[in-house]
C-alpha cells in the first residue's frame, strides 16, 4: 500500500476515534436539562410569555444533531393563561452548515399541538408578536429540510363574527424537493401536504375532511413565492350543505412587495345536496392577475346545476376579460344562460349586460340588461310563451342579496317587473309583477278554460305556468290591469303568493 494513503488512512482513523471520543464525553456529562432556567428565561424577556418544559430534554448525535423535548405549554402574551400545549418536539440540525453561518435544520417534527387562535375585534391576532419579523440583523441563514406535524388540535375564535371553528387530526407533512442551494441564495422548493378534519360542533356547523398539497417555491430575497400544482379536495357537509364534495386544482403565484397576486389554470367543482336538491357547479378561470390595484382577467366560465324531485333547473355564466381596479373593475360582456323543467314545462332565459363591480365591496352591476325568455309545456298551447326584455341588476355579496328591475313585452303583455332573491344555498325570492293587459284563453289548453271564479281565486296549480313555484320559497305579487278569461273580462286583479 503507498505508504501516503496508509497515513492518511491512519490519520482519519485517529480523527474519527477522537471525535467519537469527544461525543461520548459530551453525551455523558452534559446536561441539557441543567439549562431550562436560561431557556424559559430567555423566552420571557423576548416574548413576554410564560414557557414551561415539563418533559426532559434528550440529545441526539447520529444520524444528526438533535434535541428531543416533551410536555411543553407557552401562555398566552403577558398573561399566566395557556395559550398552546406540546406532548412532543424534535429539532435536528446538519452540522457543516453550521460552520458557515447557516442553520440548516435537517427535520422539525411536532405531535400533539393543542393551541388557541383568536382574531380580536380590532382585527389583531393573539400570534403577532410571535410572526413579527425581528428588528435584530439576522446572524445565521434558515433552511428547513423536513417537516413532520401530526396530532393537532386547533381552536379558531373570531370575536368580531362571534364564530369559532375546530381544526382536529392536523397533520403538515413538508419536504424539500431541492438541494440545499438555497442557502447560498437560490429558492427554496419543498413539497408540502396538509390535511385536517373540523369539529362537528364548530360554529357555523361544518363537518370537512380537507386534503391540500403543492409544491411551495419560496425566495425571501425577491419576495416572491409559488404555489405550483395545487389540489385541494373537501369532504364532508357545511350548514344545509350534506354530502359536500369540493375539488380545485391551478397554480398561484404572489410578490408581497409589488402588491401582485397571480392565479392561472383554476378549476373549481363544488356537488353537494340542500334538502331534496342536488347542487353542482364548476368554474374554470385560466388566467386572473392582482397588480396593486389593478385587476384582469381572461374569460371566465361557470355552469351551475340544481336538480330537484320533480325538475332541474341549470345556468352557464361566460365573463370575458375583466380590467380595472379593486374598487372598480368591468367587463365589457356578461352572458348568462338559464333552462328550468318542472315536469314537461320547459322555461328558458338568457341575459347579456356590461359588468361592473367591486371586490372591495362585493358588488357587481349590470347596468345594461337584455333578457329573453320563453316557455313550452302541455299548460302552455300554441307556440308557447316568448317575449324580450330591459333593465338592470346589481348583486350586494356581503349581504347576500339580488335585485333587478325589469321592463318589456310578453306575448301582447307589457310588463314591469322588480325581482330580488336573498341567501344563495337556500335563495328567498321575492317579486312585484305589474302587467297592462293579459288573456289567460291563449295560454290555457280548452279544457282548463277559466270561469269567472276561478279568474280572480286560482291557485299556483290552475295559474299557466306557475306550478313550478309550489316548492321555492317565493313571495310576490302580480297586478294586472285588464285580465281576459273566458269571455269575462276583470279589471285591476292581483295575485299574492306566499310561501
Amino acid at each position: 500500500m503507498n505508504r501516503y494513503l496508509r497515513y492518511a488512512l491512519i490519520v482519519f482513523a485517529v480523527v474519527t476515534t477522537l471525535l467519537a471520543g469527544l461525543v461520548i464525553y459530551i453525551a455523558a456529562i452534559f446536561d441539557p436539562n441543567a439549562y431550562k432556567p436560561q431557556i424559559i428565561q430567555l423566552v420571557k424577556e423576548k416574548k413576554q410569555r410564560a414557557l414551561r418544559l415539563d418533559g426532559d430534554i434528550k440529545l441526539t448525535f447520529f444520524p444528526s444533531i438533535g434535541a428531543t423535548v416533551g410536555n411543553v405549554t407557552l401562555s398566552e402574551y403577558n398573561s399566566d393563561k395557556e395559550f398552546a400545549a406540546v406532548e412532543n418536539i424534535f429539532v435536528s440540525l446538519a452540522l457543516m452548515p453550521l460552520l458557515k453561518k447557516q442553520l440548516a435544520i435537517n427535520e422539525v417534527a411536532i405531535s400533539g399541538l393543542k393551541a388557541n387562535l383568536i382574531r380580536f375585534k380590532d382585527g389583531s391576532t393573539n400570534i403577532d408578536d410571535l410572526i413579527a419579523k425581528s428588528e435584530e440583523p439576522e446572524q445565521f441563514k434558515i433552511g428547513i429540510d423536513h417537516v413532520r406535524v401530526e396530532k393537532t388540535l386547533l381552536a379558531l375564535h373570531d370575536e368580531a363574527s362571534g364564530e369559532q371553528y375546530v381544526f382536529r387530526d392536523l397533520s403538515l407533512r413538508v419536504d424539500e424537493s431541492g438541494s440545499r442551494a438555497h442557502l447560498e441564495g437560490d429558492p427554496m422548493r419543498h413539497k408540502m401536504v396538509l390535511a385536517f378534519k373540523t369539529n362537528p360542533s364548530s360554529q357555523p356547523m361544518t363537518d370537512l375532511a380537507a386534503r391540500l398539497e403543492f409544491e411551495l417555491t419560496s425566495d425571501f430575497d425577491k419576495q416572491y413565492y409559488a404555489l405550483d400544482g395545487l389540489n385541494l379536495e373537501i369532504n364532508g357537509a357545511v350548514k344545509r350543505i350534506n354530502d359536500l364534495v369540493v375539488r380545485s386544482r391551478g397554480d398561484l403565484s404572489i410578490r408581497p412587495a409589488a402588491g401582485e397576486f397571480v392565479a392561472s389554470k383554476i378549476t373549481l367543482s363544488i356537488t353537494g345536496t340542500s334538502g331534496t336538491n342536488n347542487l353542482d357547479i364548476k368554474l374554470d378561470a385560466p388566467r386572473l392577475s392582482l397588480t396593486r390595484e389593478t385587476v384582469s382577467g381572461d374569460k371566465i366560465t361557470v355552469a351551475a346545476k340544481m336538480a330537484r324531485p320533480k325538475g332541474n333547473t341549470s345556468g352557464t355564466l361566460f365573463l370575458s376579460g375583466v380590467a380595472g381596479t379593486v374598487t372598480d373593475f368591468e367587463s365589457n360582456a356578461l352572458t348568462i344562460e338559464l333552462e328550468s323543467k318542472e315536469g314537461e314545462l320547459a322555461v328558458r332565459a338568457s341575459l347579456a349586460s356590461p359588468l361592473t363591480g367591486s371586490l372591495d365591496t362585493r358588488q357587481l352591476k349590470l347596468p345594461d340588461l337584455t333578457a329573453a325568455i320563453s316557455a313550452n309545456g302541455p299548460e302552455i298551447p300554441g307556440n308557447g310563451i316568448s317575449g324580450n326584455l330591459l333593465g338592470r341588476a346589481a348583486l350586494d355579496g356581503l349581504s347576500q342579496n339580488l335585485q333587478a328591475n325589469l321592463t318589456g313585452k310578453l306575448v301582447d303583455s307589457n310588463i314591469r317587473a322588480q325581482l330580488g332573491a336573498t341567501g344563495f344555498v337556500q335563495p328567498a325570492f321575492n317579486f312585484e309583477v305589474d302587467i297592462d293587459q293579459l288573456d289567460v284563453d291563449r295560454f290555457l289548453p280548452k279544457q282548463k278554460k277559466p270561469t269567472e271564479k276561478t279568474i280572480n281565486g286560482a291557485t299556483l296549480e290552475e295559474l299557466p305556468g306557475l306550478s313550478v313555484l309550489k316548492d321555492l320559497n317565493v313571495r310576490g305579487s302580480i297586478r294586472i290591469g285588464l285580465l281576459k278569461g273566458a269571455n269575462v273580462k276583470s279589471s285591476n286583479v292581483k295575485f299574492d303568493i306566499n310561501p
